[in-house]
């Protein structure tokens, strides 16, 4: 594969995984075109948490199911290496390769986890299957 970063610096080299790597953390999610009466119920109490900041949507692919609404959206968790807690929702229809496209995606800081966490349980009571 050609390098697309370039060299930096004449003779220096990326490896093929500090590539792969780079390209991995500057590719974007798929982001849904529409939304349900129950994702924008949930978005509104996420984007409410107090600290929440939209999260690039690089880090989509990395968090993991958590559970399933009604609708079908699913409510995927993200802790960063340095613990900052991300939550995404991904929309019910499933691309080609098996992913869901984005609907929402936001973080907060270490100070405010514990009102994300109780957003979170909160959503899972009122909008869960």
């Amino acid at each position: 594969m050609l390098n697309p970063f370039g060299a930096f610096e004449e003779g220096f080299r990326l490896s093929q995984k500090a590539i792969d790597s780079l390209v991995e953390w500057n590719t974007e999610a798929e982001i849904a075109t529409s939304i349900s009466t129950t994702a924008q119920q949930v978005v509104e109490i996420l984007i409410n948490v107090p600290g929440m900041t939209m999260a690039h949507s690089r880090d989509f692919k990395r968090a993991t199911p958590l559970f399933t609404l009604k609708d079908k959206t699913v409510v995927k968790i993200y802790t960063n290496p340095v613990y900052v807690k991300h939550i995404f929702l991904a929309d019910a229809n499933k691309l080609i390769f098996g992913g869901n496209k984005m609907i929402f995606g936001g973080f907060v800081g270490w100070i405010h986890t514990k009102q994300l966490d109780l957003a979170i349980d909160d959503i899972k009571k009122k909008f869960s299957l």
